[in-house]
């Protein structure tokens, strides 16, 4: 599947659900993701870090395995999000705990599909995933699997929660009784 990538090279994909785009994994500062005729220019925050001190090669495969993980996961994600926002969508809130609950959601979520993409490269690479990093050690490659480990699933599972990280409005405590 994946042949040669090539700095610059745009290549079209689609997803095993049919949704078909592009991806061009540019430079070390954007990357192009096409879905439709849509572009999405976005700078590839998580494959600078955790493809780190690789060669271009498998710096390149590897970061356009990751963008196309994001296709392959994208109903997963969708789940996801439709899981946290249907949990805790219908509670009262202030303008300022709906901002920070959105804001909160929106880092769990986007960590959630951080992992699942990544992991989309681990299965598609499988061994090769991990004798490239042991060639190449990258101490920022277990820092992410924490630290996405602990926003995607530890504040995915907070954010639908009833612990709260503000005390309740006063304006709707009487509801609560």
């Amino acid at each position: 599947m994946v042949a040669e990538i090539r700095k610059g090279q745009r290549h079209r994909v689609w997803s095993w659900y049919g949704l078909a785009g592009e991806i061009d994994v540019e430079n070390r500062l954007w990357h192009l993701v096409k879905v439709g005729s849509v572009p999405l220019h976005h700078p590839p925050l998580v494959n600078l870090l955790i493809r780190r001190g690789l060669p271009q090669d498998d710096r390149l495969r590897l970061s356009y395995l990751h963008e196309f993980g994001h296709f392959q996961t994208l109903p997963l994600a969708a789940v996801h999000l439709f899981w946290m926002a249907r949990r805790r969508l219908s509670k009262k809130r202030s303008i300022w705990k709906w901002l920070l609950w959105l804001g909160l959601l929106g880092v769990a979520h986007e960590a959630m599909w951080e992992i699942l993409s990544e992991g989309y490269v681990v299965f598609h690479e499988r061994s090769a995933y991990w004798s490239t990093y042991k060639k190449f050690n990258n101490p920022f490659l277990p820092l992410f699997w924490g630290a996405m480990g602990a926003l995607g699933i530890g504040l995915s599972l907070w954010v639908v929660s009833e612990i709260q990280l503000y005390p309740p409005d006063k304006e709707h405590e009487h509801e609560r009784k």
